[in-house]
């Protein structure tokens, strides 16, 4: 025998970014304990977007799940022609540079229309145009990588800014209050038609779509807001007023 000691360094079996493991039920295990956390801060500040019914993430909540693997985006390239915008993104590794994914999207193309058909981005200022493609390229990009760990989060595996409507679309529902509260009401005198109204008025001017209002009071237990009582008018009143920017449709 040699005293020659010959050291074998067995790197992880499966590795993206700190996402590593050593067979697959433990990549599953890992991204579950991710999803968990991202699931709390998506939460928190209301890094979505609700659209039929559904939540789509927007482009920070992406990028806070790259954080939490080890990765950050990189504008790789950013071109314009005839008003429209092309960013390409890349993820690379925080720890070594190395590229793990990469996409490219636009913004500006006069085909592009909201929900009632009207053009959303062709006749919007350039900066905010450059802007949105590379939001757009970069929350693609973390979709390819990572879409599958937002699933297990518990939502949609699209980005919101690939959403049409997503930018004029239904606000999102603040927390639904706990029932507890709902019942503490109970049998209390309801609103009146004119603050009804008020509440309608206020909706519309907030941008809220019929199908989100709707949404948004099942939360709170109510079927519509005639079933309202007065001691919640305005906490529900203040809990509406959320600037999420305005869609299209009428309040009801």
């Amino acid at each position: 025998m040699t005293d020659t000691a010959m050291l074998v360094h067995q790197e992880p079996g499966i590795a993206l970014g700190l996402l590593q493991a050593h067979s697959p039920r433990e990549v599953v295990t890992v991204a579950s304990e991710i999803a968990r956390a991202l699931a709390a801060v998506i939460e928190d500040r209301r890094l979505y977007v609700t659209l039929s019914g559904r939540r789509y993430v927007k482009c920070e909540g992406w990028t806070t799940l790259g954080a939490m693997c080890g990765v950050m985006p990189c504008e790789v390239a950013l071109e314009e022609h005839d008003g429209i915008f092309t960013a390409v993104v890349e993820l690379r590794r925080i720890a070594d540079g190395g590229v793990i994914a990469r996409a490219s999207a636009e913004c500006g193309a006069p085909d592009e229309l909201s929900t009632s058909g009207k053009p959303t981005w062709s006749s919007r200022p350039r900066y905010a145009r450059r802007s949105m493609a590379l939001t757009r390229a970069t929350a693609k990009a973390c979709r390819l990588a990572f879409s599958w760990i937002l699933v297990l989060a518990k939502f949609e595996p699209t980005p919101a800014e690939e959403m049409s409507g997503a930018d004029e679309g239904d606000p999102v529902p603040p927390r639904a209050a706990p029932q507890a509260t709902v019942r503490r009401v109970e049998g209390a005198g309801l609103i009146s038609k004119a603050q009804q109204k008020r509440f309608f008025a206020i909706a519309q001017a907030q941008g809220w779509t019929t199908p989100a209002l709707k949404d948004w009071l099942q939360g709170y237990g109510y079927t519509t807001s005639s079933q309202i009582p007065v001691g919640e008018y305005d906490r529900l009143i203040k809990a509406l007023e959320v600037p999420e920017g305005p869609a299209d449709g009428d309040a009801a």
